[in-house]
């Protein structure tokens, strides 16, 4: 039986999907390791719906985890991110073509006294770390409906909560990324180490770079929208007519 695997970070971020699942199905609960996974079905296809908690190896070790247990044929990860182009407005979605991590860096030597500046620093090796998901995924979310701007971009991806402009800007200049989020980059690269089709998809909560960063208010605007939008995605992807 095919199985797809929905991942989100907080409760808040698969709430709304488990709800909208448990319409038509029943959801069994169940914790492995501090993480925790809602079973049900969806047009005959099991749907797991993950927590993994925030953050990169968060991230890494409930995919391992959920994967070993629900052998899954797609995962799909979803949530919040914060955007790193002035244009990104709040309930925009970015799907995830690509994803890359952030936090790889290198400071140029300084001696005691001399200070610290981010702005002066530089990617290590993170575009080795560039990880493109799935095409026939990408494709498809590209084909749902929605009221509201939809792009492919870089996801970029760190255990951060970038807040400064110019160094947001710098980033998006040195590695292309168009929003910031916590997990992304872990679930690409565990699922194409394992040969698992899988993809990334983020609602835009938040704008540093035009002051737009009412998070409280806006984090639940934007995780409704998105998780309607994964609910259309999911209902897509067992439609046994097509």
């Amino acid at each position: 039986m095919e199985t797809i695997l929905v991942q989100g970070a907080m409760t808040s971020e698969i709430e709304l999907i488990i709800k909208l699942l448990a319409e038509s199905n029943k959801i069994d609960i169940a914790e492995q390791n501090g993480y925790s996974f809602y079973e049900t079905y969806l047009n005959g296809t099991r749907i797991i719906v993950s927590k993994t908690e925030m953050g990169v190896m968060n991230a890494c070790i409930s995919t391992m985890i959920a994967i070993e247990k629900y052998k899954p044929n797609i995962v799909i990860n979803q949530g919040t991110a914060g955007a790193h182009l002035r244009e990104l407005n709040v309930g925009d979605i970015i799907i995830g073509e690509e994803a890359v991590y952030i936090n790889n860096t290198r400071s140029p030597a300084k001696k005691t006294g001399e200070g610290s500046n981010a702005l002066e620093w530089h990617p290590g090796n993170s575009l080795s770390i560039l990880v493109k998901a799935t095409c026939e995924l990408v494709e498809k979310a590209l084909s749902i409906p929605y009221e509201g701007k939809v792009l492919c971009g870089r996801l970029g991806t760190g255990d951060v909560f970038s807040k400064e402009a110019d160094r947001i800007d710098l980033l998006h200049s040195q590695l292309g990324e168009i929003s910031e989020d916590m997990e992304s980059v872990a679930v690409y690269n565990v699922c194409e180490k394992l040969n698992i089709p899988f993809i990334g998809i983020r609602v835009i909560s938040n704008n540093e770079l035009t002051g737009n960063s009412d998070i409280e208010k806006q984090f639940e605007i934007a995780q409704t929208k998105l998780q309607l939008f994964i609910f259309k995605f999911l209902t897509e992807l067992t439609d046994n007519s097509k």
